[in-house]
């Protein structure tokens, strides 16, 4: 392994650093905030997480129009308007009083976390560095793969000095203090032709997959990628729930969900490590694989006693989940190129938000109407999809690639 493939570039560390707070500022806070919320204002808990499942659905329709904005503009300028649009956003939650003012408020959120989230970042990257960019990805997720861990203690601690409304302006301050910033460094897209040509040619990747020759593909991307976020959400945010159902304890889930963190990260690191030894879409499979090994791990607790089976599904979904993300970032660079790369993963993008905002729903009717084991059932088919989907993406690489092969050689 090179010094090169160690060293994590200023430029990549400070996007990792905005990205840790474009997730810890817009996505992790309310489930801290949603209860607070839910509490100070007399509403139903119910009415605050539909109005952010609502919100994260809806946000699957902006996110194909900022994937062509990065391909037209550039990175720089939609990044940095997501940081004000943030801070913004943050400060009208911090006055709203009405339940549709924060209907209204959780909408712009969740379109400001467009712009500021893995997908635009992951562009900035495939733009700056185009096939070189998989190393600088994976030291990114690394860093922002603690956006929880930073976040969640953070939030805690602030609503000891203050109510929900200070700390939506404390995070309203970070993404313009810091975040905005860091965006502004990003390299500006190339005006002129002459200067995009110059810019482009030595990272231009046109992917193994001719343009006419992309559905099957993105077909399969699709589901993988709708899969894996299905099962993530779905887990995020019924966690505690399905572990009453099988008669464990908050402790247990709460330990849990601790490891899930710090292996995600770990899986990162080895990822990093590896460099690009392993083909892109081997770590979507290896992704897959182990998502559903842990909920089978999961589903073995229901006849087995013990807490070693319940922690041995958190590591298991845990690497499944951090090489899930990256799978994400690097395999429409693989396979479609670096050119409209934007408009691409935002298109992905828009079908994987709809999966994710589906799961807490389908899961908590699941749970209530129909019991643990279909529960169960329903997650366990999504993982087989996933894995099914990104095994289909391993042959169609693994093809492409001994076609290119073959033809350069002739």
């Amino acid at each position: 392994m090179s010094r090169s493939t160690r060293r994590i570039e200023p430029l990549t560390l400070l996007i990792g650093v905005s990205m840790t707070i474009g997730y810890g500022t817009l996505y992790y806070p309310f489930a801290i905030l949603g209860p607070e919320i839910a509490r100070s204002q007399g509403w139903s808990t119910g009415f605050v997480f539909g109005v952010f499942s609502v919100a994260l659905l809806t946000s699957a329709v902006t996110a194909s129009l900022v994937g062509r904005a990065m391909d037209r503009f550039g990175a720089r300028p939609i990044m940095v308007a997501g940081s004000c649009l943030a801070a913004l956003t943050l400060f009208n939650l911090s006055l709203v009083q009405s339940m549709a003012g924060f209907a209204l408020a959780m909408l712009l959120i969740e379109f400001s976390a467009r712009m500021v989230q893995y997908e635009t970042g992951f562009a900035a990257l495939t733009a700056i560095h185009g096939r070189h960019a998989r190393r600088h990805i994976a030291h990114v997720t690394l860093v922002a793969g603690f956006a929880s861990t930073v976040f969640w203690p953070l939030i805690h601690w602030l609503l000891g000095y203050m109510d929900w409304r200070g700390v939506c302006l404390v995070l309203a301050a970070t993404n313009l203090l810091i975040a905005l910033p860091i965006h502004a460094l990003i390299p500006r897209a190339p005006k002129y032709a002459a200067d995009l040509e110059a810019a482009a040619q030595p990272v231009r990747d046109p992917g193994l997959l001719q343009p006419g020759n992309r559905t099957p593909a993105f077909l399969f991307m699709a589901l993988a990628f709708a899969g894996g976020s299905f099962l993530m959400s779905a887990v995020h945010t019924s966690f505690f729930l399905i572990l009453d159902e099988m008669g464990r304890g908050a402790a247990l889930a709460a330990l849990a969900g601790a490891v899930i963190g710090p292996m995600q990260v770990a899986a990162r690191l080895i990822e990093m490590l590896t460099g690009e030894r392993v083909a892109s879409s081997v770590v979507g499979v290896i992704s897959s694989v182990a998502l559903l090994l842990g909920l089978s791990c999961l589903v073995a607790g229901l006849w087995l006693d013990g807490d070693l089976i319940v922690i041995a599904f958190a590591i298991s979904f845990g690497i499944g989940q951090g090489l899930n993300f990256i799978a994400r970032a690097i395999l429409p660079a693989r396979l479609f190129g670096t050119i409209g790369y934007g408009a691409v993963t935002g298109n992905l993008a828009t079908i994987r938000l709809f999966a994710m905002a589906g799961a807490p729903v389908c899961t908590a009717l699941a749970i209530s109407h129909a019991g643990i084991g279909a529960t169960f059932a329903l997650l366990v088919l999504m993982a087989v999809v996933g894995v099914s989907a990104s095994w289909a993406l391993c042959v169609i690489e693994r093809r492409a690639a001994t076609t290119v092969t073959v033809a350069a050689a002739a």
